[in-house]
């Protein structure tokens, strides 16, 4: 009996080791994973995009942003195929000089901003790509963030509203027409 006892009593230790091998490996993978939460909450995190530029005045804007918590230093980014407005020369040569230099320093919510086309021009030429692979390095406090890679394709945009009319076009007409009230004779 005493044998049968002993025979138990391994038994339920050999299970007892099992569940507490998966507790330390459960616990582990937790650690990791805090680990990993802890150290993206600290990195910078550094957005590229193309959008409208607010007021819809139809131009395109090119960004970059700190979304992130933290500063990030040495921001390189590189876009392929190089950015084509099909519009400006000058605006295409002034993208291709920002992006062909790191950034020394971006802090949290900062934008650096680019006029890149005027949107339903550019949606109408056949031309121009419309996608574009962009990567992003940076180093965070903790030393070099992970490198993100996305793709911007500028087909979403096809259908908005860029070239609605503009609060400041409005006020533009508005200086106009007092102008031209100013120009009439007195009565």
């Amino acid at each position: 009996m005493s044998d049968a006892f002993a025979v138990v009593a391994v038994i339920i230790s050999l299970g007892a080791l099992g569940y507490s091998r998966l507790q330390a490996l459960y616990s582990r993978k937790q650690l990791l994973l805090a680990e990993r939460i802890r150290k993206e909450a600290t990195d910078p995190y550094v957005v590229v995009d193309v959008e409208p530029r607010a007021g819809g005045s139809g131009l395109l804007v090119f960004y970059i942003q700190n979304i992130g918590a933290t500063i990030a230093r040495n921001v390189h980014v590189d876009v392929t195929p190089p950015l084509q407005s099909g519009e400006r020369d000058d605006w295409d040569e002034k993208l291709a000089r920002a992006l062909s230099r790191p950034i020394p320093h971006l802090p949290p919510r900062r934008r650096l901003e680019w006029f890149f086309t005027f949107g339903p021009r550019y949606l109408q030429n056949p031309d121009v790509p419309r996608q574009y692979t962009v990567t992003v390095t940076s180093d965070g406090p903790s030393g070099a963030v992970e490198p993100m890679t996305y793709i911007i394709d500028l087909d979403v945009i096809r259908g908005m509203a860029l070239d609605r009319e503009s609060i400041v076009a409005k006020l533009d007409l508005i200086a106009e027409n007092t102008n031209a009230l100013k120009k009439l004779p007195p009565r």
